[in-house]
């Protein structure tokens, strides 16, 4: 029985039936695929726009209509509109659409409402699929940014348990906001519209609402018995915070947190600059005049090197990637002082000497040029050409703001506020407070 099964002639037989219906598996298969591949959609969707054309210029604010026709052989499953800018980065929202039609009429509103949004070239990309080609068409524009300007005067005073802020139009002011606690500094950040202020033994650092009022974000005081902040400045879209735990923060435009160092222990900040990737800190030690000008790297926090100060420094200017220029009062004499600090050499100097009087306040009008309030006049000092120039006199200025952007110098002393013109010197006008002004700031549209 098993000899009839193990039959040679009879499994090559068998062996060939089994190969031929084999053969024909195949070949049916690859008719089948072949045929498959033949009725696949090898025809990519047709763009065609009119507007915007190439090249075209559009200003801030401005709302384009964007205008074109898309056609292809079956139905148009999705098309999209793109900004990029020239380094391929999406600067606006992405408008869609899921025609499902094999013609789409593309009419659609795009605005450029960004009024951070730069000058320069841009590139709409406007896409079409219809679920297996895809379709790209690029057209190229050249975008003008929204005109800087500026939207806000406001002063802070202080009555020992709130801080009120005021808006001030010509010789007029009107009571904007006001918040519960002592004060040490304010700072307007015209990124994010909001005004900041900050006290030392209650006040806790709050950011408001230009538009509104509105309280937007808080960092608590400690309220305790001894000062807790003791230092504000504003830069770079970021507000810095000295304690005197020896902490300098930096918090966003949303109150999250964004820089943190160390002052040397039983230090705490005072001044501060950003200067390229450097956290330059002049630090003051608790219970004496001793002090100190620390650098940290603005990426981690981390201290780089340090030097040895004999001076109250009341403002920290960058002049050159290498130089920093420190203006500031002796701790021994109380007189003036101007210095340059080489980054590299981590070491001071003090190429020109400065009237025998202490700084009250201090502006940077352009880059190595800086106004001091001085012996109640307003003298001009230029690190570029280690010269000094008188500028007023017998302003008796407690501080002092320059607004580069409309070349006007406010002069605070005590209760009252002068505008000059910079240039002329001329007096633009004159407000008088029923208390103090403790600090102005400048707001802008952006």
């Amino acid at each position: 029985m098993m000899q009839k099964y193990l039959n040679p002639k009879k499994n090559l037989i068998l062996c060939l039936v089994m190969f031929k219906y084999f053969s024909l598996i195949v070949l049916l298969t690859s008719v089948f695929i072949f045929s498959c591949k033949k009725d696949g959609d090898d025809i990519s969707p047709s763009i065609s726009i009119s507007s915007p054309f190439n090249n075209q210029q559009i200003n801030g604010f401005d709302t384009l209509i964007i205008r074109g026709t898309i056609t292809d052989n079956k139905n148009i499953k999705y098309v999209s509109v793109v900004l990029r800018n020239q380094n391929n980065i999406n600067v606006l929202p992405t408008v869609s659409f899921e025609p499902n039609s094999p013609s789409f009429n593309l009419n659609t509103a795009y605005f450029f409402n960004d009024i951070h949004m730069p000058s320069g070239e841009y590139h709409f990309k406007i896409s079409a699929s219809d679920g297996e080609n895809i379709t790209n068409k690029f057209i190229t524009i050249f975008y003008g940014e929204v005109p800087k300007e500026r939207t806000g005067v406001f002063f802070y005073d202080n009555n020992g348990s709130s801080t009120s802020i005021y808006s001030l139009t010509g010789t007029n002011a009107t009571l904007f906001k006001t918040l519960p606690g002592d004060f040490i500094g304010g700072a307007a950040n015209s990124f994010n519209q909001q005004l900041l202020s900050v006290g030392s033994l209650s006040g806790n650092l709050t950011a408001v609402d230009v538009t509104f009022g509105d309280v937007l974000w808080e960092v608590s005081n400690s309220t305790s018995s001894t000062p807790f902040f003791m230092h504000l400045f504003f830069q770079n879209k970021e507000v810095y915070i000295s304690l005197r735990n020896g902490e300098i923060r930096a918090y966003g435009g949303n109150g999250n947190p964004k820089f943190l160092a160390l002052a040397f222990p039983n230090f705490f900040g005072e001044e501060g600059l950003v200067h390229t990737n450097l956290f330059v800190s002049e630090q003051k030690a608790i219970g004496n005049n001793d002090r100190r000008l620390s650098l940290y790297w603005t990426a981690s926090g981390a201290l780089v090197q340090q030097t040895t100060l004999f001076e109250d420094v009341l403002g920290l200017y960058s002049l050159s990637t290498n130089k920093i220029v420190l203006l500031a009062n002796d701790n021994n004499t109380g007189n003036a002082k101007i210095q340059i600090y080489d980054i590299s050499a981590n070491a001071k100097s003090t190429p020109f000497s400065l009237a025998a009087f202490p700084i009250d306040d201090v502006e940077e009008i352009n880059s190595g040029i800086y106004l001091i309030a001085q012996n109640g006049n307003l003298v001009l000092v230029n690190a570029n050409s280690f010269s000094t120039l008188p500028y007023l006199s017998g302003v008796n200025a407690t501080k002092i703001k320059y607004d580069a952007f409309t070349n006007e110098l406010y002069v605070i002393s005590g209760n009252t506020i002068t505008v000059y013109d910079f240039s002329s010197k001329t007096i633009k006008g004159t407000y008088s407070h029923t208390s103090n002004v403790l600090d102005l700031v400048f707001l802008f549209n952006k």
